[in-house]
Parts: C-alpha cells; sequence; structure tokens
C-alpha cells in the first residue's frame, strides 16, 4: 500500500500480503486479489465485515478486485468462501467485482466468483465490471450514498489498486 493510501481518511488496512490486500474504507470492504487466496485471507474478509459494521450498523458493501495474477482456489476455500458468504450476505447491500485482465483469465475468474456466489445461494446485488469508477458508483448506490462519497470511494480504490 502506498504512502498516500495511509493517509487517506477512514482507511483500515486489516492485512497485506504479496498475494492480496484487504482494508475497510467507511462502510465499505475492499479486497485486491493477485494471487492464491487462503483461509488466512477468508478470517481476514469476516473482520472486514465486522470492521465495516463498526462505521455503518445498517450494512456494508463490498469491492473486490481480482488482479490478472489471481489464482482460483482450491475447492476447499471456495467451500469456505461460500460459507462466509452465508454467514454475512444478511448485512451486505452490494457488491463490485472487477476482473482484471481480459480473454480465458477474465472468463475463468467471473465464473469462478458466480459458482461462490451461487453455492451461497447470495441474494445480494452484484456487478462485475472492469471498471474502478463504475464499480464504486454501484456499491455507492446501494449504501445511499451521494456524488462526493462515490468520488472519495474511487479515489481509494484507485490509490489502494495503485500501490499493488
Amino acid at each position: 500500500m502506498t504512502e498516500a493510501a495511509r493517509k487517506l481518511d477512514d482507511l483500515l488496512l486489516l492485512g497485506e500480503t504479496p498475494e492480496y490486500l484487504v482494508a475497510v474504507h467507511r462502510n465499505v470492504m475492499v479486497m485486491i486479489i493477485g494471487g492464491a487466496i487462503d483461509s488466512s485471507f477468508l478470517r481476514l474478509s469476516l473482520l472486514g465485515h465486522h470492521k465495516a459494521l463498526e462505521y455503518e450498523h445498517s450494512g456494508y458493501g463490498v469491492v473486490t478486485i481480482a488482479e490478472k495474477g489471481a489464482r482460483i482456489p482450491p475447492p476447499e476455500i471456495r467451500d469456505e468462501a461460500s460459507k462466509l458468504r452465508k454467514r454475512t450476505q444478511h448485512m451486505l447491500r452490494g457488491q463490485s467485482v472487477i476482473v482484471g485482465g481480459d480473454g480465458f483469465f477474465a472468463s475463468t475468474m467471473r465464473a469462478v466468483i458466480t459458482g461462490i456466489v451461487a453455492m451461497a445461494q447470495s441474494r445480494v446485488p452484484m456487478k462485475m465490471t472492469g471498471d474502478l469508477r463504475e464499480a464504486a458508483q454501484f456499491v455507492g448506490e446501494k449504501l445511499g450514498y451521494d456524488e462526493a462519497l462515490v468520488d472519495e470511494l474511487h479515489a481509494v480504490l484507485v490509490e489502494l489498486r495503485s500501490g499493488r
């Protein structure tokens, strides 16, 4: 994470490895996946759920960025992710998923994410996109953000991603 990102208001870095980053900005959890995820990543995600709800008790949003280097998780991690989603989705108002890259990688990652969400029987509004602004706009809309807060979330996403 860049020094500029560390200075952003209302940003809490929960964990960062070469493979992933999990942070919370206001009531939005941001996950950047650039390699393999593991059960430590899932524990950080659960912590992010709680931290986002500490900021705003009525609900939270998630922005997941799957970079080109992200790897498909093994079956046991996919199952654990699905169970975690079932446990936390009642407070999740909306999720944007940004899939980096194109072609086979992007379509495979979209399929894996869709599978995890389907296994969790999720009814949470979700948008897959390739654009950070569109992702911020979608989650912001679901959380009732005004344009200034959407712009702030977009700036956080840009800064976090640039630091990877």
